[in-house]
């Protein structure tokens, strides 16, 4: 029950604090409390994907470059960094909400693996 409980506990929990968040909260910040929420959650979503009682890999260096990834997405979603010649190829490439959410999760998974 745990192998599939978490990941569906983790969602359905994130998803109700974000909703409340959303519904509750109206001041000037909000929009970017709810945005670093839900990458918050993605991030948890991926984390619980992962349970394995034994890390294959202590590597530092792995964990450092998927916080990078993940800091840069976040300001990138948030509009802190923008570069237009990248913003030019992630539109050619589609990453978007969707894919940009998939690597949140994959960041998350990823970074206990």
């Amino acid at each position: 029950m745990k192998k599939y409980g978490l990941p569906i506990a983790v969602a359905l929990v994130g998803a109700l604090i974000v909703r409340l968040v959303e519904g509750f909260f109206t001041f000037n910040g909000a929009g970017t409390l709810v945005v670093l929420l839900k990458d918050a959650v993605l991030f948890a979503f991926g984390v619980s994907l992962c349970q394995k009682k034994r890390r294959k890999n202590e590597s530092w260096f792995k964990k450092l470059i998927l916080a990078f990834v993940v800091f840069f997405f976040v300001c990138w979603e948030l509009g802190y960094v923008v570069f237009p010649a990248l913003k030019t190829v992630f539109n050619f490439l589609g990453v978007r909400g969707f894919v940009v959410s998939l690597v949140y999760i994959y960041c998350g998974w990823a970074f206990f693996d």
